[in-house]
């Protein structure tokens, strides 16, 4: 499948953005006693006793909350999904496989309906008239997205519902739930309003999901750099001096340095991985979008606004970021080819060239991928790549320059290269390992002023224009081509 996304003008699509997004329900009084006038006692007495009264009318009629949509699905028997429950039977398994993309966005409720909103431009992505909402339901605890918000919705145009599943991280679903069917409710006529009693209710019910516990303490930086020390190798040494200390190191040692190099992979893997489905899942909504807008209705359909916003392609951050995965698992694979099998190093590294081929088609050719130049590739990882790369990979391996087929030792000595550290999307960091005999602190000491030596010779090289690999990506905006790649 061949998909292509650009940046989407969204100005064409109706919509009436809030005023503003904010996490969570914020309920606002509105009465008389917040026009600025000038009153009397009796007047303000009058005023009270109005409110009083008709206190039920002043809630505002507009609650918004902070949401994730997970998935839509059809609600179709072919599908297997008639129900709440097989749509989170569904959902369940598609998280299983990692295939879930959780989108930011805002939920709006009023007396007329229910609206998403995109956080960022705050434009309108889709507007569910509370004749359109079939059914509403929470979810509570029944997965890894612990509060759920199912919507069932469907327009006179479709011959079938669609099934909206939303987490809901700030504002628990029950709640957001006792708000839309009280606005259902309210929508079919009666006297007795119970919106405003619902809203009130969360108002001043315990309705937010309690934070998650803070994380274990990061201590300070020297940990983290001494989390990292034996991988100074894989991007050039940092502090000579460091290096002068030898040591013999055990079977135990050496079991341990591998199996920790082997979890660091593995986490690359997955990480490299989830931004090709991101691509993937952008793409196919592209293509389910553009077919849509080929249409004669002038009229959006349903489910375009999400769409829209899914079709967009990652941010530039991202692809830098998976960049730097690439040239990192190559550096591990070199050095770890004797250890690893099922699959073999030789077999993982085929298989990234795949994905690496569809990111450089993804940016537009490999200009960004040049220009990401920590970590280098090693020494060992060089040769191996050029022993083992068919003539295909290696072309497009050649085609990425020299910040991917040199090593560090023939770069210049004075062009400061940073230490490259991965972070991880799941915040997983590798175990600590301290094996050189040196007393814990005494090491940790000298590995922050190593620290502190780089980056002092980082500010001493920047009136001659020696940059990071960050500086050295040029201004590249995704958005402002075309954006495409091929399956294979």
């Amino acid at each position: 499948m061949n998909g292509y996304l650009t940046n989407y003008n969204q100005g064409g699509f109706r919509s009436e953005s809030p005023q503003s997004l904010t996490s969570g329900y914020t309920p606002s009084i509105r009465s008389d006693l917040e026009r600025p006038s000038k009153s009397n006692a009796k007047s303000l007495y009058e005023q009270r006793r109005h409110y009083a009264r008709d206190g039920a009318s002043t809630i505002s009629d507009t609650s918004q909350y902070q949401v994730e949509h997970l998935t839509t699905f059809v609600m179709d028997r072919k599908d297997a999904v008639l129900t709440v429950e097989d749509g989170i039977r569904k959902l369940k398994l598609l998280d299983a496989k990692g295939k879930v993309w959780t989108q930011d966005m805002c939920l709006q409720v009023d007396d007329k309906g229910v609206s998403l909103y995109d956080i960022e431009s705050k434009n309108e992505l889709e507007r569910f008239p509370v004749s359109t909402i079939q059914h509403c339901q929470a979810v509570m605890n029944a997965c890894r997205y612990h509060s759920i918000l199912a919507l069932v919705c469907k327009e006179s145009s479709q011959s079938k519902a669609d099934l909206h599943i939303f987490h809901c991280e700030e504002v628990k679903g029950s709640f957001i739930q006792q708000d839309i069917d009280s606005a259902i409710s309210d929508s079919k006529g009666g006297k007795l309003k119970k919106r405003p009693d619902a809203l009130r209710a969360i108002s001043t019910s315990d309705s937010r999901i309690p934070p998650p516990p803070p994380p274990l303490p990061q201590g300070d930086n020297r940990n983290r750099v001494a989390a990292w020390s034996s991988r100074s190798s894989a991007y050039g040494s940092i502090d000579k001096t460091r290096q002068s200390v030898e040591w013999a190191e055990t079977p135990e040692m050496t079991e341990a340095r591998i199996d920790r190099d082997v979890q660091i992979l593995n986490h690359l893997l997955d990480d490299v991985e989830f931004f090709i489905m991101k691509l993937q899942k952008a793409a196919e909504a592209f293509s389910e979008l553009s077919k849509r807008r080929k249409s004669k209705k002038k009229k959006k359909g349903p489910g375009e606004g999400v769409l829209t916003v899914r079709a967009k392609p990652p941010p530039h951050e991202e692809f830098v970021d998976c960049f730097q995965k690439f040239k990192h698992a190559f550096n591990l694979l070199a050095k770890l080819k004797p250890h690893i099998q099922n699959p073999s190093a030789s077999e993982l590294v085929h298989f990234l060239f795949t994905p690496l081929s569809m990111m450089v088609d993804a940016t537009g050719g490999p200009d960004l991928a040049r220009s990401i130049l920590s970590p280098l590739l090693t020494k060992d990882a060089i040769d191996y790549l050029q022993y083992l790369l068919n003539a295909e990979e290696k072309r497009l391996w050649m085609s990425l320059g020299e910040s991917w087929s040199k090593t560090r030792t023939e770069w210049q000595k004075d062009q400061f290269i940073a230490p490259y550290v991965p972070r991880f999307r799941n915040g997983w960091e590798p175990p600590l390992l301290n094996f050189s005999g040196i007393p814990k602190d005494q090491s940790l000491n000298h590995l922050a002023e190593s620290v502190a030596n780089v980056a002092e010779f980082q500010r001493k090289q920047e009136p001659k224009s020696f940059s990071t690999e960050y500086s050295s990506v040029p201004n590249y905006s995704l958005s402002d081509g075309d954006f495409s790649f091929s399956k294979p």
